[in-house]
């Protein structure tokens, strides 16, 4: 029979054994989830997928109105332009249309040559010797004499005429210049304006130009025919 003293002795040093090779935590182990949980309090995990999203920063925030308000003035900036090219575009067309034309194109742009202008000088030179039926008062056949005398028959309208730049449009322009001073230094008349004079003049002057006869020796040449 073994003696209950050596039994306990082997019993003890069996408990020291198994305390000692007990296994301790070491510093940098995992701690278990049961551990975690308890060390952090409560006892409970946070779900993930309940976790808060974060907000965006105001700097962000701020950069994109930014480049939205940079976009919506650009859109502007352009359609300012198409409106304005569209409006270029259509006055462009319209520019022919509404501009002030000249009642005669055909004569504003006929060239005189020098058998034109001999012609001219005889038909004013008519009128001046009372060849024509034409009715007019002193002041206007004073007024076609100068014209006659200084300008038809000067040496600068006879250059003008050879080289191509004399029309009967910028005879008539000169006549009108001519006329409208010698207008206005007559005296008034009463019931008679000077613009009405001074249309009546160059209607006149139209006549002598084209060499038109009176309407009544045409119509005696028509019935002789």
């Amino acid at each position: 029979m073994l003696d209950p003293s050596s039994s306990e002795d082997e019993g003890g040093e069996m408990v020291e054994l198994k305390e000692v090779t007990v296994p301790k935590n070491p510093g940098g182990a995992r701690p278990t989830p049961g551990r975690t949980a308890n060390s952090r309090g409560g006892g409970r995990l946070q779900p993930r997928g309940h976790s808060r999203p974060s907000s965006p920063s105001p700097s962000v925030g701020s950069d994109k109105e930014k480049e939205d308000l940079e976009k919506m003035q650009r859109e502007e900036e352009e359609k300012k332009k198409r409106l304005q090219l569209y409006v270029f575009v259509m006055r462009c067309i319209a520019y022919p249309f509404n501009a002030k034309q000249p009642t005669d194109m055909a004569r504003r742009q006929q060239k005189i040559s020098k058998l034109q202008l001999q012609m001219v000088k005889d038909r004013f030179q008519a009128f001046l010797s009372g060849e024509t039926q034409i009715v007019a008062d002193e002041a206007f056949i004073n007024a076609v004499q100068s014209y006659h005398e200084v300008f038809l028959k000067s040496d600068r309208v006879s250059r003008m005429v050879q080289s191509g730049g004399f029309s009967t449009s910028d005879s008539r322009e000169v006549f009108k210049k001519h006329i409208e001073k010698r207008v206005r230094s007559l005296p008034e008349i009463d019931g008679l304006s000077k613009e009405t004079v001074l249309s009546s003049w160059l209607a006149k002057f139209d006549t002598i130009y084209r060499g038109e006869e009176d309407p009544r020796k045409k119509l005696k040449s028509v019935n002789i025919v």
